[in-house]
C-alpha cells in the first residue's frame, strides 16, 4: 500500500503541508504553525481576499485571545520572511488594509510517492473541510487547488494536534513583562496601562524557581521597535509576557499572551474583561493564570499577599496605580504628585499598606534629589514605613523600606541589616531590596559580598546602570571600560536620560577622559536642571580640567541657591575638593553630618574625595558616622 502526499507549488517555492516545510533549490525552511495555517488559509483562498476575521478564527479559535493585531502582524512577518517577500512591493502576498490579505504567486500541485507503511495508523477522526468558495465556473483549477489545500490544512491540523499532545512546551525559568500597550488612544490611560505591567511584575516575582526582570530594565523598551527574540536576548530571559489593556465606559479588558523568547511562539493566550469595580481580582486572576502556565507556583509569602491586596477597593487601586506611574518619572515633581496620589489612595482605604511603602520610598527618593533637607522628610518616610509594618508585619517592601531608612537616614547599620534580610527571606527577587542591600554592603566595606549582590541585581535588572544608587557599586566592582560601555548601551535606550549620562559623566572623568566626560555632565545639567548633583559634578570636572573660572561660577550658583532651597553640602564640597580647598570642604562635610545628609556615606568611596582621606578630621567623620575607612 502506498501513502501519498500533496505538494503544493506556490511560485519558487514547494510546500509540504504535512511536514510544514517550505523547499526551494533544495534549501528547507520549516514554518511555526501559526505562517503554517496563514499560508493554508491564503491557499483556500488563492487569488481572492482572506480577511481578518477568518484569520482570527483560524489562528485564534474559541475563548483564546491574544492581542490581534500584534499576534497576526508578527506571524504574516514570520511567513513573509520564509517567502522573501515584501510587504510594500509583494510578490506572494498582498496586503488589503484594514481588509486582509490575498495570495497572488502562482499555485499549482504536484503528487509525490513515499515509502509504504509498515502498518495502518488509527483512522483519524473526520474533520470537516472548510468550503471552497467559487465565483466563476471558468476557475475550476482554482477550486481544485482549493480543495487540496483545504484537505492538506486538514492534516495538518491534526498533525500539529499531535505534536502539541505529544510534546512538553519548552520550560521558562526567567521572563520579562513587557510594558502592556493602552488600547484606548487615550493618553490618559498611559498610567492604567503602565499601573498594571508594574503590578504584574510585583505579582508574577512571588514565583518559585522563576527570575522576573525588573520594571526598571523593562519599560525603556516601551514602543520599542526590536522584536520579541532581540528583547528576550536582552534581557537574557526565556519568556516574554506581553498585552494590552483597554479600559472604557466601565469595563476594562486585559489582553496577555507568554511567548516562547527563542522561538517567538505562544505558549499560552487569555482575554479578560471585567467591571472596573473588579480591577483587583482581575490582576490576580492574570497573575494567577500565568504562574499556572509557566507550570510554577507562587510562595506561601505571595498567595498571603495577593489574599490582602484583593481587599483594596477599586477607587484606592486606582489612586494607587497613578501614583506609581507619578513616582516612575523619577523626577521632584514625579515624587510629589505620588505621595498625593497615595494619600488619597489611603483616605479611600486606611488599611492600604503597600501606599504606605511607596509613600515612604518617595519621601526618601525626595531627599535624595536633593529637593527637600533630610531631616525634613526623612521623618516622614519612617513613619509611613513603621505604619506599614503595624498593618502588614509580613511585609516584604514594608522592612525594605525600614532597612533603606536606618542605612540611610538613621545609620544604624546592624538594624538595617536586619530589616533588609528578613526583606529578603520574604521576597528574595525583589530588585530594590537587593539593590538597597547591595548599597549597604559596599557601605561597610564587605566589597566581595556586595560584588556577589551586585550580580544578583543585574540578574534580575539587566539595566542595572541606569538606577544612580547602584551605579557607585558597579563602578567599585568593574574597569572603567566596562562601566563606561555599560552607561553608553543604557543610553541608546533611552538617549534622554539625564542621571545616565550623569553616570556615564563620571565614569569618563573616573577615566581620565575629561573632555568627554564633561560634554556627558553637561547633558545631564540640561536634560534636569533641578538635580543640583548633577551641577555639582560638572563643577568638579570643571576643576579637574583646569577651568577654575568655570568651577566658581558653578559653586557661586550653588551657594546662592542655598539662600532660597536646600543644597546638600556635600554637593558644594565636591567642588571645592577639585578646586583644591580643603578646609572648606571639610567644613561643609560636617555641615552635611549635622543634616544627615545621605551623600556623606558616599564620600569615602567617591574619587572626588579621595584627596581627603588622609585628612584627620575626614577620618574622624567617617569614625562618627561608623563607616569603615576605605
Amino acid at each position: 500500500m502506498e501513502a501519498f502526499s500533496r505538494i503544493l507549488r506556490i511560485g519558487q517555492f514547494e510546500l509540504d503541508a504535512e511536514a510544514g516545510e517550505l523547499h526551494r533549490e533544495g534549501v528547507r525552511t520549516r514554518l511555526a504553525e501559526q505562517p503554517l495555517q496563514i499560508l493554508l488559509l491564503l491557499l483556500e483562498h488563492n487569488g481572492q481576499v482572506a480577511t481578518r476575521e477568518e484569520l482570527r478564527q483560524r489562528l485564534w479559535p474559541g475563548d483564546t485571545f491574544v492581542d490581534f493585531d500584534m499576534g497576526l502582524n508578527r506571524a504574516m512577518r514570520k511567513l513573509r520572511d520564509a517567502l522573501g517577500d515584501s510587504a510594500d512591493h509583494p510578490t506572494y502576498i498582498e496586503t488589503l488594509p484594514r481588509r486582509g490579505y490575498r495570495l497572488i504567486a502562482e499555485v499549482s500541485d504536484t503528487t509525490a510517492t513515499v515509502e509504504p507503511i509498515a502498518a495502518p495508523a488509527p483512522t483519524p477522526p473526520v474533520i470537516p473541510l472548510a468550503p471552497v468558495a467559487v465565483t466563476s465556473p471558468s476557475r475550476p483549477r482554482r477550486m481544485l487547488i482549493g480543495t487540496l489545500a483545504a484537505a492538506a490544512f486538514a492534516v495538518a491540523t491534526l498533525l500539529a494536534v499531535a505534536r502539541l499532545q505529544s510534546s512538553a512546551k519548552p520550560a521558562i525559568h526567567s521572563i520579562a513583562v513587557l510594558p502592556f500597550a493602552n488600547l484606548s488612544g487615550d493618553r490618559d490611560q498611559e498610567y492604567f496601562s503602565d499601573g498594571m505591567t508594574e503590578a504584574l511584575i510585583t505579582d508574577l516575582a512571588q514565583i518559585r524557581n522563576v527570575r522576573v526582570i525588573s520594571r526598571t530594565s523593562v519599560m525603556p523598551y516601551k514602543g520599542s521597535k526590536k522584536s520579541l527574540p532581540e528583547i528576550a536576548r536582552d534581557l537574557d530571559v526565556d519568556g516574554v509576557v506581553a498585552g494590552g489593556v483597554l479600559r472604557s465606559n466601565g469595563k476594562v479588558r486585559v489582553t496577555a499572551q507568554l511567548i516562547h523568547a527563542a522561538t517567538d511562539d505562544h505558549l499560552w493566550a487569555r482575554l479578560y474583561e471585567r467591571n472596573e469595580s473588579d480591577i483587583v481580582t482581575l490582576q490576580r486572576e492574570l497573575a494567577s493564570a500565568i504562574t499556572e502556565a509557566l507550570r510554577a507556583e507562587l510562595r506561601p509569602e505571595g498567595r498571603a499577599r495577593n489574599q490582602t491586596t484583593a481587599r483594596i477597593s477599586p477607587e484606592a487601586y486606582d489612586l494607587f496605580l497613578r501614583g506609581m506611574t507619578a513616582a516612575g518619572k523619577e523626577t521632584t515633581q514625579g515624587f510629589t504628585d505620588a505621595i498625593e496620589y497615595f494619600a488619597k489612595a489611603i483616605e479611600k482605604q486606611p488599611d492600604f499598606a503597600v501606599a504606605y511603602v511607596e509613600m515612604a520610598f518617595c519621601y526618601s527618593q525626595l531627599t535624595w534629589n536633593g529637593a527637600v533637607a533630610p531631616r525634613e522628610l526623612m521623618p516622614r518616610a519612617k513613619e509611613a514605613a513603621l505604619k506599614a509594618l503595624t498593618l502588614e508585619p509580613g511585609l516584604a517592601d514594608a522592612h525594605a523600606a525600614m532597612g533603606r531608612i536606618h542605612y540611610q537616614y538613621d545609620w544604624d547599620w546592624e538594624g538595617s541589616e536586619q530589616a533588609l534580610r528578613r526583606a529578603l527571606a520574604l521576597d528574595p527577587n525583589d530588585v530594590r531590596t537587593r539593590r538597597a542591600y547591595g548599597v549597604l554592603l559596599r557601605l561597610t566595606g564587605r566589597v566581595e559580598e556586595a560584588k556577589a549582590e551586585g550580580e544578583r541585581v543585574r540578574q534580575l535588572d539587566p539595566l542595572a546602570a541606569r538606577n544612580p544608587v547602584n551605579a557607585a557599586g558597579l563602578r567599585s566592582a568593574k574597569t572603567h571600560d566596562e562601566v563606561i560601555n555599560e552607561k553608553r548601551r543604557v543610553l541608546q535606550l533611552d538617549p534622554a536620560l539625564s542621571r545616565g549620562h550623569y553616570q556615564l559623566g563620571l565614569a569618563l572623568v573616573e577615566a581620565g577622559k575629561l573632555d568627554e566626560g564633561i560634554a556627558e555632565l553637561e547633558d545631564a545639567v540640561r536634560l534636569s536642571k533641578e538635580n543640583l548633583r548633577f551641577q555639582a559634578g560638572a563643577g568638579w570636572a570643571y576643576a579637574l580640567a583646569g577651568r577654575k573660572e568655570d568651577a566658581r561660577k558653578v559653586l557661586a550658583e550653588l551657594q546662592s541657591r542655598s539662600k532660597r532651597q536646600y543644597v546638600s553640602p556635600v554637593a558644594i564640597a565636591q567642588i571645592l575638593v577639585g578646586l583644591n580647598e580643603t578646609e572648606q570642604a571639610l567644613q561643609f562635610l560636617e555641615l552635611a553630618y549635622q543634616q544627615r545628609d545621605f551623600d556623606l556615606l558616599s564620600t569615602n568611596k567617591s574619587d572626588a574625595f579621595r584627596p581627603l582621606r588622609s585628612e584627620p578630621r575626614f577620618r574622624e567623620l567617617m569614625k562618627r558616622i561608623g563607616i569603615p575607612e576605605a
